[in-house]
């Protein structure tokens, strides 16, 4: 249906007839649905604040919002000002863990490829960035994965040969194909092209050009977006990547190696997503994680509050209770799963630091608006189970 602009006076008699509470007198009301666009704030925060539809009462109109009794436009604006406090929170960290994957990659890159500065042939070429951008210090072989549903809850990863149907499964594994080979050439025409860019706005990227004739990885890592970083890491060779994994910490637990780089590069993959989103400021306390993460990886599974029934079950026939299920598959494709994607970068104090201060906004916005509404936002989150105690190193 074709929208119409609304004038304020409109928009305010329409949030009436659909259950908000706008009292006349109250200019601070008023004054909320007036400050801010009504896109941004009601049609992207009032889901929270909706009634089921199924509850309707008789007057409502079953095709319109209706919300809940005592709903407020203040309501809306706590949780929007919730939403950009949390992305805050967030966003601090992605730029720490953006910073320092980029150093870590490139000084893997060359570790490996000149054995600690031994090979001094490499060492006084592999600055170039026509050296160091060849396809051949890159593995481009197609890599075929197969994630696998266990009835039991259990989810996991098979690299190369398509897993036959078994009676673990809870449906036929989802396939997906890295074509590293279109990633490399999709990625060196944008990091040509972005180095066209930068020497025409940046004086120090040109000034270095014009002196050089050449950009070493460390600076031409710096102009590259986080998007750009995932691609890269995802297209170096095992021995690099393992070393980006050692550097980082995250080659712990009992997967094969392979399977350590694959979840490590859905890792950063989410990362960068979020942080994208974080950066244009795009709703984010709801936002879904679709990419998976095998259990097994670095201890994922045991952020669950499910994990000890999931592991009673692994490999066999049985099925997880319906409801924990549901429960653990929300809970996965939640920001939650990207708490857990960051935990992974920061140590001890960092963590507990970075778990204060979204509890600290949960509990501001707790006390801002009604129990029901906040419990929902909760759900939306992820968040509707004892989470600080299950996010742990």
């Amino acid at each position: 249906m074709e929208k119409n602009y609304t004038t304020l006076r409109g928009r305010l008699d329409k949030l009436r007839s659909r259950g908000m509470a706008i009292p006349k007198d109250k200019e601070k009301e008023r004054g909320v649905i007036k400050r801010y666009n009504y896109y941004n704030l009601v049609n992207a925060y009032k889901d929270p604040f909706l009634v089921d539809r199924n509850n309707y009462p008789a007057h409502a109109d079953p095709n319109e919002d209706y919300y809940l009794s005592g709903t407020t436009p203040s309501h809306l604006e706590a949780l929007y000002i919730f939403d950009e406090k949390l992305r805050k929170i967030f966003l601090e960290r992605i730029l720490k863990i953006e910073e320092r994957l980029k150093d870590v990659i490139v000084q893997s890159f060359y570790e490996h490829h000149t054995d600690n500065g031994k090979k001094l042939k490499l060492v006084n070429l592999l600055h170039r960035e026509s050296e160091y951008l060849r396809r051949n210090y890159y593995d481009l072989t197609d890599v075929k994965t197969y994630v696998v549903n266990e009835k039991s809850g259990h989810k996991y990863t098979v690299i190369g040969t398509y897993p036959r149907r078994n009676n673990t499964m809870r449906r036929d594994p989802k396939s997906y194909i890295i074509n590293k080979d279109e990633i490399f050439h999709s990625l060196i025409a944008i990091l040509y092209r972005q180095i066209g860019q930068q020497r025409k706005k940046n004086k120090s990227i040109s000034s270095y050009l014009d002196k050089h004739t050449y950009l070493p990885m460390w600076i031409l890592s710096n102009i590259m977006t986080f998007g750009n970083v995932s691609k890269h890491f995802e297209i170096l060779t095992l021995d690099v990547q393992l070393l980006v994994l050692d550097k980082l910490k995250l080659n712990g637990g009992s997967l094969s190696n392979e399977l350590k780089v694959l979840n490590a590069s859905r890792v950063i993959h989410i990362l960068g997503l979020f942080r994208n989103s974080c950066a244009h400021n795009e709703r984010f306390y709801c936002s879904n994680v679709h990419t998976p993460i095998d259990d097994e990886f670095m201890g994922y599974l045991n952020k669950f509050p499910q994990a000890l029934q999931i592991n009673r079950l692994k490999g066999g026939t049985n099925y997880l209770n319906s409801r924990q299920f549901e429960k653990i598959e929300r809970h996965r494709h939640s920001i939650y799963s990207l708490m857990f994607c960051i935990s992974l970068f920061l140590n001890q104090t960092e963590l507990t630091k970075f778990k204060n201060e979204i509890k600290r906004e949960l509990q501001s916005l707790n006390s801002t608006i009604p129990a029901a509404s906040y419990q929902k936002v909760e759900k939306l989150m992820g968040l509707d189970f004892d989470w600080y105690a299950h996010l742990i190193k």
